[in-house]
């Protein structure tokens, strides 16, 4: 009998009698697991439905505040007409803007006026509970810090989202006159929409409430509170319960979801015993495996690790992985000098792309401060001239506010190209600064010679005649240039406040023209 066979047998042997003896304690442990993750589940899917009703809290606010910042309703409570009332607060108003009901108060809580969508019977029952609860109202808008808040009320074994909110003028600002309560019945389209939406089924439950003066909280918007939820468990479903909180914080309804156990139910037929024989043979595997393939396998495995760890902890990607042969392990240490490549060049680029703009290709700011420092350097060391030439295109933002900005950054483009064509110099370095901005470092560059290619450029980007109608007299996009020679004194701070200082004073000048630092 061969080697493979032979050891094969002696796994199947040992695994069949660990799977016998841990069977019975897995199949329990796994039951649980099942349980506890159901309930995980369950509670992120409850959350979620809580965010779906929610919105539709948040639907009913959006209204309240075009509602309360109405000018019209504003003036109302200073000269109440019959005629506004017929017109903005009847039945056919409020139902047009999806309300059931419209409450108006006083800044004591005196209810001056209320409208409600009639039921099939014509019943009114939040009429009702407005009339009996009215004068505690404003008592919790004051305790709100968003100065309005939105909860529930409950009328007649019903429910309804309701939002509240002091009455201001159509900036938001002034003296209140009064408040505005909204509601919307959470019956059972609104439960019917919800559950589509987030694709669980639920319902709403009354309990009683506490007495109004009984208040624990403020108004306001209430988050979703997982302590707050009760799971009841039984044999094929979940059952969990979630408080409806009313305008002062108590509890008057409960949101009841049904959620079925999938999990458990495949778990009491098949899982317990898969999971144990799986758990037993993977982990028996493994350690027969390590005692047995050390050599072949986890040397070699190692060996690959220490050489990938030594390239990953110099960060200079130019290593090599040594490992070779035909089986798999070789395959993936090919792989893996495959990747060191990959990210070789993939380091390469992103230090190239990190000192260009992407828009004009032109290098960015920082690869001219970069080339800057050193052209300093170099001229404390040797003297040689330099120069610096800072230029913005003239009344830019007007181009963007005519053209839009796609043109405006095909603009820049061709301003960019026109830099690039105008520079001959294999070592003057054009860069886009930011914006409409740009400048030109000149090596070698006195302060007349940094005036004629500074001119140059001015010209140049004249005479490609970019229509620009808003930058006269010519009409087309033109540039200001400041220019400023690089002294022994200068840092880099000095020569850009000199080179801009020019620039300004170009702009100031009449624009489209060159001048040249002190």
């Amino acid at each position: 009998m061969g080697l493979k066979r032979r050891i094969s047998l002696y796994l199947i042997s040992i695994l069949s009698v660990l799977a016998l003896l841990t069977l019975v304690a897995l199949r329990w442990d796994s039951h649980q697991k099942a349980i506890q993750l159901e309930e995980v589940e369950a509670r992120g899917d409850l959350r979620r439905l809580i965010s779906t009703f929610q919105a539709r809290e948040l639907e009913l606010s959006g209204t309240l505040k075009s509602w309360s910042n109405w000018t019209g309703l504003f003036d109302y409570f200073a000269n109440r007409t019959d005629k506004f009332r017929e017109a903005e607060l009847s039945v056919q108003a409020i139902a047009v803007a999806s309300v059931d009901f419209l409450a108006l108060l006083d800044l004591s809580g005196q209810l001056l006026d209320v409208t409600e969508v009639p039921g099939p019977n014509g019943e009114t029952p939040a009429t009702e509970v407005i009339r009996k609860d009215a004068h505690h109202y404003p008592a919790y808008v004051r305790l709100s810090e968003a100065a309005s808040g939105c909860g529930a009320i409950q009328a007649q074994a019903r429910v309804a989202l309701v939002c509240l909110s002091p009455i201001l003028d159509s900036e938001g600002g002034g003296q209140s006159r009064g408040y505005i309560l909204l509601g919307r019945w959470v019956d059972a389209q609104m439960v019917r929409q919800i559950s589509e939406v987030a694709d669980l089924q639920f319902k709403i439950s009354t309990v009683p409430t506490l007495a109004m003066g009984a208040q624990r909280s403020a108004a306001g918007e209430q988050p979703f509170s997982p302590e707050a939820v009760q799971i009841l468990t039984h044999d094929t479903h979940l059952e969990l319960h979630y408080p409806l909180t009313g305008l002062s914080g108590q509890t008057i309804a409960e949101i009841q979801m049904t959620w079925p156990r999938q999990q458990a139910l495949v778990a009491n037929r098949s899982y317990a015993a898969t999971q144990a024989l799986v758990i037993a043979l993977i982990v028996t595997c493994g350690f027969l495996l390590v005692l047995l393939l050390d050599l072949v396998v986890v040397k070699r495995l190692n060996q690959l690790r220490r050489e990938l760890g030594l390239i990953v902890d110099s960060k200079c990607w130019t290593g090599d992985v040594t490992v070779s042969g035909q089986d798999e392990i070789a395959a993936l240490a090919g792989y893996t000098r495959g990747l060191v490549a990959v990210v070789h060049d993939q380091v390469q680029e992103l230090q190239k792309l990190s000192q260009t703009d992407t828009l004009t290709a032109l290098p960015n700011r920082r690869a001219f401060n970069e080339r800057l420092d050193h052209l300093l350097a170099a001229h404390a060391r040797q003297q040689l001239p330099a120069a610096l030439i800072l230029m913005d295109v003239d009344h830019f933002k007007k181009y963007n506010d005519t053209y839009g900005h796609p043109a405006g950054d095909e603009a820049l483009q061709k301003v960019a190209h026109g830099l690039r064509t105008t520079l001959r110099r294999e070592l003057d370095m054009p860069a886009r600064m930011g914006g409409e901005e740009f400048g030109v470092l000149l090596p070698g560059a006195n302060a007349d010679q940094a005036l004629a290619t500074a001119e140059v450029i001015r010209t140049t980007l004249q005479d490609m005649a970019l229509t620009h109608p808003a930058n006269p007299p010519l009409g087309v996009i033109t540039m200001s240039l400041g220019v400023a020679e690089v002294t022994a004194a200068d840092t880099a701070t000095s020569l850009y406040r000199r080179a801009d200082e020019a620039l300004y004073k170009a702009k100031n000048t009449g624009r489209n023209r060159v001048v040249l630092g002190d």
